[in-house]
């Protein structure tokens, strides 16, 4: 039995890389629950609340300071890597202004770190922290580039590596920092983490350094600068409007209910990140790739179902495993304070399920650089995320959250099966790209 099981894996590559990328979602997900234990313990409900305002800013620094630009590099070096002349004006694009903006960025977050501590933190202070971001953003958006030119040169097993380290020097940094220096450690260990990654990448991609040689002033064009810019746009629509909608219905919690009701809402959105973590990766690191290759409508289709067939059934088996052990995971994770989260766990997890079937076709629009119909889904989904919320919420309260988030995902899995309706419900209208 398991010689036929190992047998299958090695057969598939897509299930070789997601069976050593389970060791690393495994160690994530300790390390996950060590950190959210610590901060239950040490932070109480409004820590992780405040955490969460940190989380969603930095996710908009790194948007803006990378320029949005992770996909582009995956699919820019997967698609030169054997063209030198346009190698070169690749990377010499990339860096250019890529360093440029992110240096822009960080004078911004520097100059009005005052405010934006206000925003996040209200009367706390740790404008240290943000100006303290400012500083090493390159280090980040260095970290965020080479593990995107890994992806392209599948170099799965090394990327999987890093974050394994990634994960065990979060958990260390984090208890240390947290237990001497309560909330402004936790928000330092955000930072820190990336800043010393990117030397560990640095060492897997030591093969591949000859390509920062590719660089010159001269090859910067102003061609590929508008093919980065799709990116940068798409990025720059989920970079803001996700983090702002999160703000806001948290917010909303705390107005109409209270701040305890906001921490249950973040702790059942923080375990399902941990068990989404699993798909998640399998998506950036293998299937994004590969629908960057894929040359037709019929690749597509068949890795999608692929994924469906391989990926899916093993998703859905945790995810009705993690409703019957709901309440042992919440004291697991973190303490009986929280218990009143048990209730929000079966709306939560149905909209997971339809956001996964989701995501691998619109991983699509990012391969193929789909801008125009990527941006106005991303807003049906912010706009559909937020109203609803705000409406279930005056209407039913705290539930109200995640029965709008699962209403949310099926209405935009409805909106992206019906755009890619003529690949996968009616192959013979479409002929092959």
């Amino acid at each position: 039995m398991l010689k036929q099981l190992k047998k299958i894996i090695t057969a598939s590559p897509l299930l070789k890389v997601t069976s050593f990328n389970s060791v690393s979602v495994i160690i994530k997900m300790i390390t996950g629950l060590g950190v959210s234990k610590l901060t239950a313990y040490f932070l109480g409900p409004q820590g992780i609340a405040l955490i969460g305002n940190f989380r969603n800013f930095l996710n908009i620094a790194h948007n803006f300071s990378a320029g949005g630009l992770e996909r582009a590099v995956v699919k820019y070096t997967a698609e030169t890597e054997n063209i030198q002349k346009q190698q070169k004006t690749f990377i010499s694009t990339l860096l250019g202004i890529g360093f440029g903006v992110c240096a822009l960025v960080g004078i911004l977050i520097f100059s009005f770190a005052k405010p934006i501590n206000k925003l996040l933190f209200f009367e706390k202070d740790f404008v240290a922290v943000i100006q303290l971001l400012a500083f090493i953003l390159p280090l980040h958006v260095l970290h965020v580039y080479v593990l995107a030119m890994m992806k392209a040169f599948e170099k799965f097993n090394d990327i999987i590596r890093i974050h394994i380290i990634g994960h065990l020097l979060n958990l260390m940094v984090f208890a240390f920092l947290v237990y001497y220096f309560n909330l402004q450690g936790a928000l330092f260990t955000l930072i820190i983490i990336p800043s010393v990654l990117v030397f560990f990448s640095l060492y897997y991609f030591r093969e591949k350094w000859s390509i920062f040689k590719l660089f010159s002033w001269k090859y910067i064009e102003k061609k590929m600068l508008n093919n980065f810019g799709h990116y940068a746009l798409m990025a720059l629509i989920s970079s803001i409007s996700f983090p702002l909608v999160f703000l806001g219905i948290r917010s909303l919690l705390i107005t109409e209910l209270s701040e305890e009701a906001a921490g249950f809402w973040e702790a059942v959105n923080r375990i399902s990140s941990y068990y989404l973590m699993f798909v998640l990766s399998i998506l950036n690191l293998f299937i994004l790739p590969k629908l960057i290759k894929a040359k037709s409508n019929k690749d597509f289709k068949r890795i999608v179902f692929n994924f469906y067939k391989q990926i899916i059934p093993v998703y859905l088996l945790g995810l009705i495993l993690v409703y019957f052990i709901r309440k042992p995971l919440i004291l697991l994770v973190f303490t009986e304070e929280f218990l009143p989260a048990e209730n929000l766990f079966l709306y939560q997890i149905l909209g997971d399920f339809f956001r996964i079937i989701t995501l691998v076709m619109v991983y699509q629009f990012h391969a193929k650089r789909m801008t125009l119909i990527f941006i106005l889904t991303d807003l049906f989904l912010a706009i559909m995320l937020f109203a609803s919320s705000f409406f279930m919420i005056k209407k039913i309260g705290l539930e109200g959250a995640v029965i709008a988030h699962f209403i949310t995902y099926i209405a935009y899995f409805l909106v992206i099966l019906s755009y890619f309706r003529k690949i996968f419900l009616f192959p013979l209208f479409r002929k092959s790209a």
